[in-house]
């Protein structure tokens, strides 16, 4: 195809057949320009607005990525809570100090408010499934900032119920890190050489979904939800669970107490949001 046909073509397709926003559904503007591979040495916040910029201006409009919150300090060291002040060092929140958690630290990119809220809504329960190798690769863009790539053995997607699955299609969270090795090779990022492994974690009882519950009731209803399907790929190493939202955090810690008891080094947790 000659380069003119390949700019008709262009011009065609961004002005006849342009894609609404999966938030608000106003059209999309083409990009003006782009930014392959990760920001480098920049702080979180501008790494994450970034990636959130290329990765999703195909799916949101600018008025939509603008409103994403990127999460920053300060915040808990420990849960990964931002706090309301700006100001000050980061430092464990007031849950983490009382309660103390099975996992070692948790992190996520982006805060759990509207926006986010309905393009997660969109992957899990709409079939956007399109959106998990962007939102795979900003989850892989934390990992980089919060992680040096050899404090980790083995990555872990927090599983389904075998019914819940069925009913879905798909595990999302296992969608979001299948492919960090293939993406990480086209950036390229080196990774460092950890496992993932889909299977350790076996949720055994179907649990009501968490949403509308509170803090005591998401623990109840968590508290022995999982089973361990093979100890042996977790004795001695360094555990980092992925999860797609940190609300309460019940969910993580239940997982992680488990991997714990079955002899895992330490336990880490990252997920896509982190609500407030």
């Amino acid at each position: 195809m000659s380069s003119i046909v390949k700019l008709i073509y262009k011009i065609f397709n961004e002005t006849v057949f342009r894609p609404n926003c999966l938030v608000c559904s106003s059209f999309i503007q083409p990009p003006e320009g782009v930014c392959n591979g990760f920001p480098g040495e920049a702080d979180l916040s501008l790494a994450i607005q970034i990636q959130v910029d290329q990765l999703l201006s195909e799916y949101l409009c600018q008025n939509c990525l603008d409103g994403l919150v990127a999460v920053e300090s300060p915040l808990c060291s420990c849960c990964g809570l931002p706090f309301e002040s700006r100001y000050g060092l980061d430092h464990r929140c007031g849950d983490c100090s009382t309660s103390p958690k099975k996992f070692r630290v948790a992190r996520a990119p982006l805060v759990y408010e509207q926006i986010f809220t309905e393009i997660i809504h969109c992957y899990k329960y709409r079939g956007k499934l399109q959106l998990a190798r962007p939102l795979g690769e900003l989850l892989l863009t934390a990992f980089s900032f919060f992680w040096d790539k050899d404090s980790i053995d083995v990555v872990v997607p927090v599983p389904l119920h075998l019914k819940r699955l069925r009913k879905r299609g798909f595990n999302q969270v296992y969608l979001l890190i299948r492919n960090w090795q293939t993406i990480a090779g086209q950036i390229p990022f080196d990774m460092g050489d950890f496992q993932i492994e889909r299977d350790v974690l076996v949720r055994a009882v179907p649990t009501a979904p968490q949403t509308g519950l509170g803090r005591r009731q998401r623990a109840d209803n968590i508290k022995n939800a999982f089973v361990l399907a093979d100890a042996a790929k977790i004795i001695g190493k360094r555990i980092l669970l992925v999860d797609d939202v940190y609300t309460t955090g019940a969910t993580v810690d239940e997982c992680a107490r488990l991997l714990l008891h079955h002899g895992a080094a330490y336990v880490d947790v990252l997920s896509l949001a982190r609500a407030i």
